[in-house]
């Protein structure tokens, strides 16, 4: 695989051996401003696509810092008409070809529905 996985993750090994086509949650192009914060690392970039599970931040990581970066941390997406939703995150991969990394939504459903309302509507007005 040409992807950088982050083996701190104690299922990093399944994530290997799972296709990247399966998702769990559609997916949800998006423009939108997000910011990663771990014990060590500052992640400023953009929202590529979301869904109900994770999303996809673009940001310029350098080669040097992406093996530290943390696996886990505090994730803060900023939403039009509602504001900042901060959840908790962890790195799934680090994707150096699109240039970002994935991170998966470790709060409950709760904490996320924010961000589930966004995708629905998100999803309704590009039909």
């Amino acid at each position: 695989m040409d992807l950088t996985y982050v083996a701190i993750h104690r299922d990093v090994h399944y994530r290997q051996a799972v296709s990247s086509d399966r998702r769990v949650s559609e997916r949800v192009p998006v423009v939108l401003r997000a910011l990663y914060r771990s014990r060590d690392h500052v992640v400023d970039g953009i929202v590529a696509d979301l869904s109900n599970t994770g999303l996809f931040l673009s940001a310029d990581i350098p080669a040097t810092d992406a093996a530290g970066v943390d696996p886990t941390g505090q994730l803060e997406v900023d939403l039009p008409a509602h504001g900042t939703v901060r959840l908790a995150a962890e790195v799934v991969r680090l994707d150096p070809s699109r240039g970002g990394v994935a991170l998966r939504f470790a709060d409950v459903a709760e904490a996320r529905r924010p961000l589930a309302n966004f995708i629905i509507k998100q999803s309704f007005w590009s039909r």
